[in-house]
């Protein structure tokens, strides 16, 4: 289901037409350029919901992740660029990250600056030698990730 474009096939357009999570593989400066002037917010997602959840007791934090970070997101009036979302991984809370993308965008427009990599067709966050390895076959999932 996942579709890959090209970063010359972004535009302000796509962006209006599209209820997935489009997903930046690309640091190309015009994509940041055509986001900001379709009137996406950034947001920060760490350190709100690190905030949040602190506030938790530890034994039972990992439950109320999810929760938090779509109350957070809930709050943002109108579009949002996510950046910043690393916590996410933590293998703690269990979190098929590109599933919750999804999830968020059933409450809000969103795109994601993507904060790993992209190789044969997956999103790889991280190395096989870490905990918080994670690799998605965009093919599963219902995004569109920009190349």
């Amino acid at each position: 289901m996942g579709t890959l474009i090209k970063s010359s096939q972004f535009s302000k357009k796509m962006l209006e037409k599209t209820n997935t999570p489009i997903i930046l593989c690309s640091s190309a400066p015009r994509l940041k350029k055509i986001i900001a002037e379709a009137g996406y917010q950034e947001l920060r997602l760490n350190g709100l919901l690190a905030e949040a959840l602190v506030k938790k007791d530890a034994a039972i934090r990992p439950q109320f992740v999810s929760d938090e970070a779509i109350r957070i997101v809930s709050s943002i009036q109108g579009p949002i660029f996510l950046t910043d979302y690393e916590i996410l991984f933590d293998p703690r809370y269990s979190i098929d990250v590109i599933r919750f993308f999804y999830e968020l965008s059933r409450r809000a427009k969103i795109v994601i600056k993507w904060c790993g990599t992209l190789d044969d067709n997956h999103l790889v966050y991280a190395t096989p030698a870490y905990r918080d390895f994670h690799s998605y076959n965009i093919h599963d999932y219902d995004i569109t990730c920009v190349i």
